[in-house]
């Protein structure tokens, strides 16, 4: 997914790597030979005899994608946490973009939201409005971040905070690997302008 933003908003990101592969090959659904509905849950007639736990229909069937082996852990956020979360990371983009040299940053992290998993994460980023061009990460002089593409990966965005524009689809013009200080990082590309995106305006309480 390809997304710039231009006004401040705080976002929750999560990727999910291999979903949509598994779901475009998992088979069609079986036909229910026999069973009965008991309070809105469908069981088989066999398996409700049975003392055992019972599972759910495809359970470990072959045509299913493997459900996550390290699935994040059972968490709780509270949104006067995330609330103030927004104020502070939006009080440390502000002074951050008054400083020569710092208005290229991506993004302003931080917050409760920070969950990692081998296949999952999830976590806060602000990003914020500014006035005057600058250079991205990728040289380009723009009041624009760059666009970000993740192969393998699949972003999930809500907005908790503020309100801007997501720019998503088309092909990354300038489009270049993202690197660190130990070099390449697979899959990561940014670059900028989107051609051929669709502009989605969202503010708090909208995904996309």
């Amino acid at each position: 997914m390809k997304k710039m933003m231009i006004l401040p908003v705080m976002v929750l990101g999560a990727a999910a790597i291999g979903f949509m592969a598994g779901q475009g090959t998992r088979g069609k659904a079986e036909a229910v030979l026999s069973g009965h509905f008991d309070e809105l849950s469908m069981i088989p007639s066999a398996v409700a005899q049975e003392k055992s736990e019972v599972m759910p229909f495809g359970y470990n069937s072959p045509r299913q994608p493997a459900l996550a082996p390290d699935a994040p852990p059972i968490t709780y956020w509270n949104i006067d946490d995330i609330r103030k979360a927004h104020s502070e990371l939006a009080e440390k983009a502000q002074k951050a973009l008054t400083r020569a040299g710092s208005g290229s940053s991506q993004s302003f992290g931080g917050g409760p939201v920070h969950v990692q998993t081998r296949n999952f994460s999830i976590f806060m980023l602000y990003r914020a409005h500014r006035e005057q061009p600058v250079l991205s990460l990728t040289k380009v002089n723009s009041m624009w971040d760059d666009a970000e593409m993740h192969a393998g990966a699949y972003d999930f965005y809500v907005i908790t905070g503020g309100t801007g524009e997501m720019i998503v689809g088309g092909k990354i013009a300038n489009r270049q690997n993202l690197s660190d200080k130990d070099g390449i990082i697979p899959g990561e590309y940014r670059g900028q302008p989107i051609e051929g995106g669709q502009t989605f305006k969202v503010k708090a309480g909208t995904g996309c």
